[in-house]
């Protein structure tokens, strides 16, 4: 008997059942290391333009770029999140008074129950004031539990962001070494390769540019006209908002649409029509007028393709899955297009065979 190619076939195996074990230990960091990847792709101009003012240091640079995201990027989400906490904190203190909360919904009941159909759903004994009520209160009370759950997950806030940084750090000091090193392994043409890379790359643009700051201003506008009209804690909102507007097509008007009408029900209907009006036409024409501006030549995919990849990544990844969900997809769909091209005559032949089959 005679085992041919033994050692070859051996070395796969170990080789693959190793790369599996740095996968489980590298899985607990994987976001962190995705958002430090795309960081360093788009901070990369000014990495370069620090390397050339401090003669080529590259420690240096490295070290003032990661300055530079966590002033534009961390200390923001840091305020914004620690100000929406002072204001959830308020509203809980409200709800668990009984008071504004309970008065609102009392009035969106009598409101809503003097309509012809929807009136008798809403006057039966499932759903009526006292119900109503009883719900807000409960809500109140698992409101300070979702408060003590984010407490306790600072810690690892803390720690994931010292991950990233520190892979940021390393990313932009090595991470043209890791490309050719990645390139060298591949068994891909060099030009495949290269497309990869170009496709992760403009896609993180895309998603970072087209997403992140169109979602900022719909929830910034949508926080304001909320603020205008009265709303309780319109920033929170705001954020919401701003969570939501990553779902494509649908995005922010989750949050808007609901609020004007309920604000009609309520009977404040100047508010309805102004919360509505603004959603309809600001908010949601945000995003057809600054999209285009910040992706520019980027890379786009079907609109369905990024519906799905943007919920499937977030029900995968978390918040984070925004970005990441849209980045397996267009991975995907690079390795499609260079499946098609090298293998287009082989599909041709048997496409052609079986069509006359």
């Amino acid at each position: 008997m005679e085992l041919r190619h033994f050692n070859t076939h051996f070395f796969f195996l170990f080789f693959l059942l190793a790369g599996i074990g740095v996968a489980f230990l590298f899985l607990p960091f994987f976001s962190a290391i995705i958002i430090a990847s795309i960081l360093a792709v788009l901070f990369r101009q000014p990495y370069q333009w620090l390397l050339r003012e401090t003669r080529e240091s590259r420690t240096t640079s490295a070290l003032l770029t990661c300055l530079l995201v966590a002033f534009v990027i961390v200390v923001p989400v840091f305020l914004s999140l620690a100000f929406a906490v002072n204001e959830a904190r308020s509203l809980y203190a409200s709800i668990g008074e009984g008071q504004s909360a309970e008065m609102i919904a009392t009035r969106f009941l009598v409101s809503v129950g003097q309509l012809p159909v929807v009136g008798q759903f809403f006057q039966s004994d499932i759903v009526n004031a006292d119900t109503f009520s009883s719900d807000i209160r409960s809500a109140s009370k698992n409101a300070l539990v979702l408060l003590q759950a984010a407490y306790q997950g600072i810690a690892h806030f803390f720690f994931w962001i010292f991950v990233m940084f520190f892979a940021l750090f390393y990313f932009l000091i090595d991470g043209t070494r890791a490309v050719n090193y990645l390139t060298r392994m591949s068994p891909l043409r060099d030009e495949h390769d290269r497309m990869l890379m170009e496709k992760f790359v403009s896609i993180s643009r895309a998603t970072i540019k087209g997403t992140m700051l169109v979602g900022i201003a719909q929830g910034v506008l949508g926080g304001l006209a909320f603020w205008i009209v009265g709303v309780p804690s319109p920033f929170i909102w705001g954020l919401i908002m701003v969570f939501f507007s990553v779902i494509p097509m649908i995005g922010a008007g989750i949050i808007w649409f609901p609020a004007g009408i309920v604000l009609l029900l309520l009977g404040d209907i100047w508010q309805g029509l102004f919360v509505l009006g603004v959603g309809m036409g600001i908010v949601s024409t945000v995003d057809n007028i600054l999209r285009p501006k910040l992706v520019g030549r980027d890379t786009h995919m079907h609109p369905l393709l990024v519906f799905f990849a943007t919920l499937g990544g977030i029900s995968l990844f978390g918040l984070l899955g925004f970005i990441i969900g849209p980045i397996i997809v267009a991975l995907f769909l690079a390795l499609a297009e260079i499946y098609t091209t090298e293998f287009q005559r082989q599909l041709k032949s048997y496409n052609q065979a079986k069509t006359g089959a």
